[in-house]
């Protein structure tokens, strides 16, 4: 809700330019900064080469000494299924394993996890959208999954979490021989189709063979929504905001507005500590790891990151890499109907040593082919 809160103000502010502007017929004109590729630095060191060449770690997911990537290998639109592969790879852009699953389209992978074991897990969660006029993916049931996946790549685990979606497994933490999951969860008594309902936090615990050893939920009978997730070494720190003033949310005095909280459970997921204040913020994304803490986008080393959005940071010891995408330019053949901005993009590899000198900088083209998607799109229409 906070969200939807500060884009409804940006909102109005955009709205009212044009009566700010003056008593006049005359249309405001409006300038925007064409965006541009970053200049490259330096010369590309030999173990980087193939990783820039080939852009292995684009859309990466990094962990101290590996990484984690995704893809859609097919997509049949007429049965709404989809195949999708996952792989690991070290920091040098070597695969290390890889696994795919095949799923009905509203099932997406997310959560992906570098396990202490050498392999991986992953969330194959669901998230509902309209088959047609009254008909909806969630008409047949549903059930997000954890998949587990060893080292070489071979299947583990695979447990079904029955009516739950998949951004109620969006944190996942492995501790003491246990797999934690937190994440936001749409509370089922009061669910409507088709209508985002009212929202509590939800939790849950599974033993290393997968079996769910425990689910829990902090709820009011408002929205509440989980920001954030960390690890703490009692337990696991959760930054939140709630609309609710009953429940684990008692005292809010929210009037039906989103107030902050920060809860501290311990590891059975009980409640140790609440507090009526501010924690990490929604937007503060964790990018990798250096010496088993996290790197989030809040860290003072990435403070005036100029390069565009960062994606990854890689630890390599003496120096580390910060993956990003930077748009280029503006697509010029947009469809009329799109009212979203179509930017070019590249994918951007800076490497720094720990002083912050900058070693070398270099771009590869990310952008996606528009003329396919505008091609799709009028033979759809």
């Amino acid at each position: 809700m906070k969200r939807n809160l500060i884009i409804l103000w940006l909102f109005v502010i955009l709205v009212s330019v044009p009566i700010l502007s003056g008593c006049t017929n005359d249309k405001p004109i409006m300038h925007w900064d064409e965006p541009e590729g970053v200049k490259q630095i330096g010369q590309i060191p030999g173990k980087f080469k193939s990783i820039v060449a080939n852009n292995a770690f684009s859309d990466a997911v990094a962990f101290d000494d590996r990484l984690l990537k995704t893809e859609i290998s097919s997509n049949d639109k007429v049965n709404r299924t989809v195949i999708q592969r996952v792989w690991m790879m070290d920091t040098n852009g070597k695969e290390l394993a890889t696994y795919t699953c095949s799923s009905d389209d509203a099932y997406h992978i997310s959560t992906l996890t570098a396990t202490d074991d050498g392999g991986f897990l992953f969330v194959l969660g669901f998230s509902d959208y309209a088959y047609g006029q009254g008909t909806w993916a969630s008409d047949k049931g549903f059930a997000s999954r954890v998949i587990k996946i060893d080292k070489d790549g071979k299947l583990q685990f695979d447990t079904s979490f029955d009516a739950v979606e998949g951004s109620a497994l969006r944190f996942c933490f492995e501790k003491n021989g246990f797999y934690y999951f937190f994440g936001t969860i749409e509370t089922p008594e009061r669910k409507t189709k088709g209508v985002y309902s009212s929202t509590d936090i939800y939790m849950a615990m599974l033993d290393e063979s997968g079996a769910i050893v425990k689910e829990q939920c902090i709820a009011g009978t408002d929205f509440d929504s989980l920001n954030a997730a960390e690890i703490t070494n009692n337990g696991f720190l959760l930054s939140m905001d709630s609309q609710s003033d009953d429940g684990d949310f008692a005292g809010s005095s929210s009037m039906g507005y989103p107030v902050d909280w920060v809860m501290t459970v311990d590891n059975n997921l009980e409640i140790s500590e609440k507090k009526l204040t501010s924690g990490r913020d929604y937007f503060d994304d964790r990018f990798g790891e250096k010496d088993g803490f996290p790197i989030y986008k809040s860290h003072p080393m990435l403070k005036g990151f100029d390069a565009g959005t960062v994606t990854a940071f890689i630890d390599y010891g003496d120096s580390y890499l910060v993956v990003s995408e930077n748009n280029t330019g503006v697509y010029e053949n947009t469809p009329p109907m799109i009212s979203t901005i179509w930017y070019y993009t590249e994918t951007v590899y800076s490497l720094y040593d720990y002083s912050g000198k900058i070693i070398f900088r270099a771009s590869v083209d990310s952008s996606p082919d528009y003329d396919a998607l505008v091609q799709n799109i009028y033979a759809a229409s």
